[in-house]
């Protein structure tokens, strides 16, 4: 047993670990090297688990499968985090059985727990404001929550400002052309004409066409999403362009279409943002607007461009991105360099296909949107 496996081992010991935990004070942990906030934390949980509750018998049931379960402090944690947001009586007790009980990974089961808690009324919705925060080390931070679509159009007109320095991080560049925006020296906000890729399946784009499209949401390649009303609107205002393309794609091969040439086409980037929303890689929330086509079969290795071999990838992603995969045998492996996995097609879909084997697709939510996901 190596010192993973040692460790996943450990970590299957949760249960057994935080009942000791239990019968310890978190300043004694502390003084034990653990952090004093982590060992508050644990000990907070520990009570839930062990101490004085409204629903004993959940509480025992619930210990007891998550002991049988092998769950770990981080599902058990991430449970709690969720449940204790719920006041009622009993509620919380309710959700802990019942996201213990809950088969799925991680984050299946945090995307699980987020929706019941909505549903139980114990998360409110963001609200919309501007919020200062406090000075830190001379600087000071401002959020402003918004619609959507308020918001990219902000992000559009200062990228547009910015759109030829990439020898900066992408904040510090968007610093001076916010402020010039505020203080009037630009023209204000643009009125983007979608060069964003719009996907909609074509059940909803008859429905939209129709008028009865109110209950229709499309996902764009900013990252964002909109109403069928919206698209309608969109459309009578000249803001989707005098052209309308229509990409045809195939259930398991993908994009349809038979060009070759090294750079892809406007034709092609945008049969490749129709497909992928949003950069693909796991976890990865840049818009598809922003990112860069990719050849999923290197082109240095015979990669052809055609829309079946094209994905979009973030910049940073098509950097780690392995091209040389499984295909070439390196005699001696890349000093520095970890290797993180790299994209290919799998049943027509674009997925990670991680150092393990594994196939892992991004779960943003308009990831799931594409024109791969309307088929």
């Amino acid at each position: 047993m190596d010192k993973y496996e040692e460790f996943m081992a450990l970590t299957s010991q949760a249960i057994g670990i935080l009942k000791d935990m239990s019968k310890r004070s978190p300043y004694d942990m502390a003084s034990d090297g653990m952090a004093r906030k982590t060992a508050k934390n644990f000990t907070q949980l520990a009570d839930v688990l062990f101490g004085p509750t409204d629903s004993p018998r959940l509480q025992r049931e619930s210990v007891a499968l998550a002991e049988e379960r092998e769950l770990s402090l981080e599902y058990l944690e991430m449970v709690e985090k969720h449940a204790k947001k719920l006041q009622k009586r009993g509620a919380a007790w309710r959700l802990r059985a019942e996201l213990i009980a809950f088969e799925g990974t991680f984050e299946e089961v945090e995307a699980y727990a987020k929706k019941r808690v909505m549903e139980e009324g114990g998360d409110k919705p963001k609200q919309r404001g501007v919020r200062l925060g406090r000075v830190v080390d001379g600087l000071r931070t401002i959020s402003i929550t918004d619609t959507q679509r308020r918001i990219t159009d902000l992000e559009k007109t200062l990228d547009a400002a910015v759109e030829n320095d990439n020898d900066r991080p992408r904040s510090e560049a968007l610093l001076e052309p916010f402020w010039d925006l505020v203080k009037g020296n630009g023209t204000g906000l643009i009125k983007p004409e979608y060069r964003t890729v719009i996907a909609i399946g074509l059940d909803d784009f008859a429905k939209v066409s129709c008028g009865k499209g109110e209950d229709v949401i499309v996902a764009l390649s900013d990252g964002t999403t909109m109403t069928g009303a919206e698209f309608i609107n969109a459309a009578m205002e000249g803001s989707l362009g005098d052209k309308l393309y229509v990409g045809l794609f195939h259930p398991t091969a993908g994009p349809v279409n038979l060009y070759e040439a090294r750079f892809a086409s406007d034709k092609l980037r945008t049969l490749a943002m129709a497909e992928n929303l949003v950069c693909p890689w796991p976890d990865c929330n840049v818009p598809a607007d922003r990112c860069q086509v990719h050849h999923i079969d290197a082109h240095k290795h015979g990669g052809y461009t055609k829309p079946s071999n094209l994905t979009m990838l973030c910049k940073y992603h098509n950097g780690v991105n392995d091209d040389d995969g499984p295909r070439k045998k390196r005699k001696r492996p890349s000093p520095g360099k970890p290797k993180r996995g790299r994209m290919r097609r799998h049943r027509g879909k674009v997925r990670l296909h991680t150092p393990g084997g594994k196939l892992v697709g991004n779960t943003h939510h308009v990831s799931s949107m594409g024109a791969m996901d309307l088929i």
